[in-house]
């Protein structure tokens, strides 16, 4: 499995980056390196070895949560930037086709 310079020009557009013919020959590059690794790891026998989640058996520390402060309603409208019918509005960030 390969990608083209083709895909990776439009991951990079839908990534919201602008490469250059020598960016994007060498991301190509990277990606295709990457996934013959990948390729690699999938090709390894793995039967009866013990599946597990950290290598040194490390576990989560939980704390209870303690409410220190809230913020009113006001609070909040006099740090946001825009708020209207009761929200804050903040800028689109999801292009769409409309």
């Amino acid at each position: 499995m390969s990608v083209s310079a083709v895909e990776v020009q439009r991951i990079a557009h839908l990534s919201k980056l602008n490469l250059d013919g020598s960016e994007l020959d060498k991301l190509t590059e990277d990606f295709n390196q990457i996934l013959e690794f990948v390729a690699q790891i999938r090709e390894v026998n793995v039967e009866g070895v013990p599946a597990f989640e950290h290598a040194l058996g490390v576990e989560n520390v939980r704390r209870e949560d303690d409410i220190a402060a809230e913020l009113t309603h006001e609070d909040i409208r006099s740090i946001a930037p825009r708020f209207e019918a009761g929200y804050i509005v903040v800028p689109q960030v999801i292009e769409t086709d409309e």
